[in-house]
């Protein structure tokens, strides 16, 4: 038996989700034979939903696929318990997003897996942002920092009386950001936004 499980998601419709499945499905030559559509987002714990239903129902062998791990659960970490709860009973579980098939009589490729996990949990940073944006919206709130106004602190102030030395002894700033170790670009922004000035350029204000 194999399962195409939709999520609910505020931003893409159910039907669209089941096309992305069924797309899938076609490209590795299999066919779903049944869609189930989760009313619950993955902000409710995958254990109090239906894919922890469908797991808990499922005889072995049973194939579940879903677009992409944000389906599954929250974070990566429920989805790594997620993960683990369907190896345990034999389930399969696919995450097309990725084209990736976990089943517990396939050895997992450790860097391969790593390189999966690091992309998931790049998927949910991004999913959780533009939440947040899309709430500010909605809220009538400004997006982004306000025009003109710097962070209290910058990356190179540890370095800001290293750096003011190095101009001092005019030392070129392309040297300096070696000696610092940063970009020549983010030394320039930095003495820009903190007035920074080179002996010539304090001997030319006089």
């Amino acid at each position: 038996m194999i399962y195409g499980y939709v999520c609910a998601n505020e931003h893409v419709e159910p039907s669209d989700l089941e096309n992305e499945l069924r797309q899938y499905a076609q490209k590795k030559g299999i066919t779903i034979n049944e869609f189930i559509q989760d009313d619950d987002s993955n902000k409710t714990n995958w254990r109090r939903r239906q894919i922890s239903s469908l797991m808990v129902n499922a005889k072995r062998g049973t194939e579940v696929i879903v677009y992409e791990a944000s389906d599954v659960a929250r974070s990566t970490s429920q989805v790594l318990e997620a993960l683990e709860a369907f190896l345990e009973r034999g389930i399969i579980l696919h995450l097309a997003k990725y084209e990736q098939i976990f089943t517990s009589e396939k050895t997992i490729d450790i860097k391969q897996f790593l390189e999966l996990m690091q992309h998931i949990e790049s998927d949910f940073v991004a999913k959780r942002t533009t939440e947040a944006l899309a709430r500010r919206r909605a809220q009538g709130l400004p997006l982004g920092r306000p025009k003109g106004k710097l962070n209290k602190t910058l990356k190179l102030d540890k370095h800001k009386k290293d750096i003011q030395k190095y101009l001092d002894l005019r030392i070129s700033k392309a040297s300096i950001a070696k000696l610092i170790n940063c970009h020549p670009q983010t030394l320039y922004n930095y003495m820009e936004k903190r007035n920074l000035a080179t002996a010539e350029m304090e001997e030319d204000a006089k």
